[in-house]
């Protein structure tokens, strides 16, 4: 796989620039992998998080996607929205739904792919936290099948939403597509019942390929912070590497947890040391490599001060004007105990809420200043909030790096090298696990 830029071969339209605000607004969000080719086409991803994931999809394959979904949103308030993105319904037993109507859906995929389309459908068939990818629906195997023995030349595609902090807000996600997979028809009825066995085996193996599976409670934190340690002594050549990275230390971690116990909580132990030390001197891994220089610190200054004397004060300007609805969505946000749907609940509680503020706003400038300032007013307050979030992004950065390197200086020269010794070490121990998962080689982790 390779980070690829995605063009559209068609204009949006608005469905797509919505899922596209939202998803960029929301998350940090990097594509990894070659676009999904043209003609007809299934997407398959993970469902890790509610209706926040078509968005994510949306916002990534580079060409026009509809989806299945659960017939009961066609019913609700989304019902508008579900139809304008041309998604499919289907009739899930659980939703006490007619299933045999479930036959329309499959007739409505068959022709979609017969001309040329690009379907998405998420083969856990329900949303949820577990970190791990649940056992497949056989759903996407049997609609593949359909299409093949129609003579359509469909193509199958795993894809996979990679979520560090999947409810916070501005946190980052990866979405990995993998190499599209061609499907061959399959003639008799039992072979084809077999055969949609063996395909979602095969679609199982290859959304595994583009997944991080933690245990989101411990385990997803540790696979992080491990692969951040690893990253600071062995940088990465790219997004890709950096997923192939996660995986493998997640994978690593549950096997060593399951074969070395012993190894295990030794190495963890150490790991504890280590962080301890670091926030004993109020440093991080990647600040023991920065450069102290007076030149660096010039460049670093001379760089960083004049942006900060606009970003600053527009990023505190944008603060003050919406704190008050930031902190209404977080509250709207707590009412649901299911985390699978908590981001969900913050984007779209967030746009209601924001929306509803906006529009007060501009309400009391238009009374007071008049019309045609509130109506400037309605413009121009969704291009603060916006340039405000990026502008407290950036100096927030700038800031961190600004007190690693106070901290590095003010830190005795000893302790760093003790530090970044440390640091090898444990990188080495990961290297070598790294090593044995990635290319089956059994190394003495010890």
């Amino acid at each position: 796989m390779r980070l690829t830029p995605r063009t559209d071969p068609d204009p949006p339209g608005p469905v797509t620039w919505l899922a596209r605000a939202i998803a960029h607004i929301f998350y940090r969000v990097d594509c990894v992998g070659a676009p999904p080719p043209g003609g007809p086409l299934l997407l398959l991803p993970n469902h890790p998080n509610a209706l926040l994931d078509p968005a994510l999809v949306i916002a990534t394959a580079g060409r026009p996607v509809r989806f299945l979904a659960k017939s009961t949103l066609f019913k609700g308030a989304f019902g508008p929205l579900m139809r304008a993105a041309g998604a499919i319904p289907v009739y899930r037993r659980q939703d006490t739904e007619d299933v045999k109507r479930n036959a329309e859906s499959f007739a409505a995929v068959d022709a979609a792919l017969s001309q040329g389309e690009a379907i998405c459908i998420f083969p856990e068939g329900i949303s949820h936290s577990s970190g791990m990818l649940e056992p497949l629906r056989t759903g996407a195997a049997r609609m593949a099948l359909s299409a093949a023995a129609a003579g359509v030349d469909v193509r199958l595609v795993a894809v996979g939403i990679n979520l560090e902090r999947k409810t916070a807000f501005r946190s980052r996600v990866t979405v990995a597509y993998g190499e599209p997979m061609a499907v061959a028809p399959v003639g008799t009825s039992a072979g084809s019942t077999q055969a949609v066995h063996a395909l979602t085996a095969d679609i199982t193996a290859r959304m595994r390929s583009v997944l991080v599976e933690a245990e989101p409670t411990q385990d997803a934190a540790l696979v992080e912070r491990l692969r951040r340690l690893f990253e600071s002594e062995r940088p990465a050549s790219g997004r890709e590497e950096l997923l192939d990275r996660g995986r493998l230390i997640a994978e690593g971690l549950q096997r060593l947890r399951r074969e070395r116990p012993e190894w295990y909580e030794e190495a963890l132990v150490q790991l504890r040391r280590y962080d301890d030390r670091l926030r004993r001197f109020g440093l991080a891994d990647s600040a023991l490599d920065l450069e102290v220089s007076p030149r660096a610190v010039s460049r670093f200054a001379l760089r960083e001060l004049p942006l900060a004397f606009v970003l600053v004060p527009l990023a505190s300007f944008a603060v003050a004007v919406f704190a008050a609805p930031y902190a209404m969505t977080a509250a709207a946000a707590k009412l649901s105990k299911d985390t699978d749907v908590t981001a969900t609940m913050k984007a779209l509680g967030g746009i209601a809420i924001y929306g509803l503020w906006i529009a007060v706003i501009s309400v009391v400038i238009g009374l007071s200043f008049g019309p045609a300032t509130g109506a400037a007013a309605v413009v121009l307050l969704p291009a603060l909030a916006v340039a405000g979030l990026f502008a407290l992004e950036r100096e927030s950065s700038a800031w961190q790096t600004a007190r690693s390197w106070l901290a590095v200086r003010s830190a005795h020269p000893t302790t760093t090298k003790v530090l970044k010794r440390r640091r090898a070490e444990l990188a080495l121990v990961l290297e070598q696990v790294y090593k044995e998962l990635s290319l089956g080689v059994p190394t003495d982790s010890r």
